[in-house]
């Protein structure tokens, strides 16, 4: 069973995150069955970042940070992206693209295309694998969404 949750913000934030995570859960992994999903809408501005996603113990609960004042201090495009993005990160652990390790000192691991993971951890944050992924593909789920959703 999927669970989503969306916590904080405002009421029209929290319904619009919830359409967004279940849009990009449709899309993007169709066939997962077992995800809980939280959404915090909360401070993130603060940590330098509009949203963060992590992978928490049980490797099917994921969390998703976004800024509770992105849709008024940036738009509510911004919002819809940023909520895209961090879906991409879920999809990214979820399909275990992306994981992360703490045994033997944290690493961040990425498939790459010969099936081995690599740690890219230590490459500047424009040039990590799993956030180029992130930033190309969230523009065009954020488009898809608003056709789907607003009719545009």
């Amino acid at each position: 069973m999927i669970g989503v949750e969306i916590t904080g913000g405002l009421k029209r934030d929290r319904e619009l995150a919830e359409e967004i995570v279940w849009f990009c859960l449709e899309k993007m992994l169709p066939r997962h069955r077992a995800l809980n999903i939280t959404v915090l809408l909360n401070k993130t501005y603060e940590e330098g970042a509009k949203g963060f996603c992590y992978q928490e113990d049980d490797d099917r609960d994921f969390v998703i940070e976004v800024d509770h004042r992105l849709s008024r201090a940036e738009g509510i495009d911004e919002f819809i992206d940023t909520v895209c993005h961090e879906m991409i990160h879920v999809k990214q652990h979820a399909k275990k693209e992306l994981i992360d390790r703490i045994r033997g000192g944290y690493r961040k691991l990425w498939k790459c295309r010969d099936g081995k993971y690599r740690n890219y951890l230590k490459t500047a944050y424009e040039k990590q694998p799993w956030e180029i992924e992130a930033h190309r593909d969230s523009a065009k789920y954020m488009r898809a969404f608003k056709k789907e959703f607003y009719g545009y």
